[in-house]
């Protein structure tokens, strides 16, 4: 239990497929949003002949457990809000990313496209970086046996050197990887921040510098660098947290470098209200978002958080609404 994290998936005992945020987890349970839920006319197919649906939105996820099963929605104190979690009674299977990617090499001839380009890509990276392939997963619809023709290489890196050499190898000019660019990158730029259209200049240019995605041999692919929970040294009851409301905020980045890992933080400083010290996302679409000295724009949940032994500070989290966003200023 104590090395699932961020890209893996549950199962429970109710058939639903979860997968796990963040690294640091309460004692009993894991916070895990809802992914996948049976259903008898779902477009999706595991090998077992289960049928399932994919949820998107973070809102229709919520909504489907309050009316279904609400035991996966959980009131954290700690953090005073409502969470989805699994509890550890209502776990059937626990999918590890790092299994995945070995069966995958296991499969050798036998795999389709989508598993081959992704085994691909990891050796692509690995060969740069010069990591080993133990490092790395496959997590996202792989992961939980449901992929389809149009499905995403959804790969992950483990253990903060390992990620940061990876980043650094995809900096460069690996063959065969394609960064979004045209239409593409509007198409992709359009699913990802449909919600925000007046933000969608800026959102253009910054989707356009990401390296953690792009298009390897015509599929689409996403990467999550995942520090080990054994890295992070904090425990998830040491933090409580006070909601002080959502709230719209300038500040300049003073550091980025923990924004390249799912979840990603962002040291601040903000005149307009100097409590304000940090911006975090456990959503993989803020990473290496924005870049220190960076005036930004961004709107989100203001909280307060206590850590034991420390002074308290302002924290703005971002991406738990449609209308969050993160951008920089003139």
């Amino acid at each position: 239990m104590d090395s699932v994290c961020e890209g893996y998936f549950i199962i429970t005992d109710s058939d639903l497929i979860f997968e796990v945020k963040g690294v640091v987890h309460p004692r009993g349970r894991f916070i895990a949003y809802l992914r996948y839920v049976p259903d008898e006319y779902g477009a999706r197919t595991r090998t077992d002949g289960m049928r399932y649906s994919k949820i998107y939105d973070l809102g229709e996820r919520e909504n489907f457990l309050r009316e279904n099963y609400p035991e996966y929605l959980w009131f954290d104190k700690n953090t005073n809000r409502l969470l989805q979690s699994v509890a550890y009674t209502h776990i059937k299977f626990i999918l590890d990313p790092r299994d995945c990617l070995s069966q995958l090499r296991d499969k050798g001839v036998h795999l389709n496209e989508l598993e081959c380009n992704s085994v691909r890509l990891a050796d692509r990276i690995a060969d740069v970086s010069g990591i080993p392939l133990s490092s790395f997963g496959v997590t996202g619809s792989l992961l939980a046996g449901l992929s389809t023709e149009d499905s995403d290489i959804d790969l992950i890196v483990f253990g903060e050197e390992y990620c940061r050499a990876a980043y650094d190898a995809l900096k460069t000019n690996i063959p065969e990887l394609e960064r979004y660019t045209g239409k593409a990158l509007s198409r992709h730029v359009t699913f990802r921040w449909g919600s925000l259209g007046e933000q969608y200049t800026w959102l253009y240019q910054i989707e356009g510098t990401k390296v953690l995605q792009g298009i390897f041999h015509n599929h689409e692919f996403f990467i999550r660098l995942v520090k080990d929970p054994n890295e992070v040294k904090r425990r998830y009851e040491y933090s409580k947290h006070t909601y002080v409301g959502k709230r719209t905020i300038r500040c300049q980045i003073i550091d980025d470098s923990q924004g390249i890992f799912t979840p990603c933080e962002y040291d601040v400083s903000c005149q307009s209200n100097p409590g304000v010290r940090r911006i975090i996302s456990y959503r993989g679409r803020f990473t290496e978002h924005v870049m220190k000295g960076m005036n930004v724009e961004a709107r989100g949940r203001l909280e307060s958080v206590q850590i034991e032994g420390a002074d308290p500070f302002l924290q703005l989290v971002v991406g738990e609404c449609k209308t969050d966003y993160l951008v920089p200023i003139e």
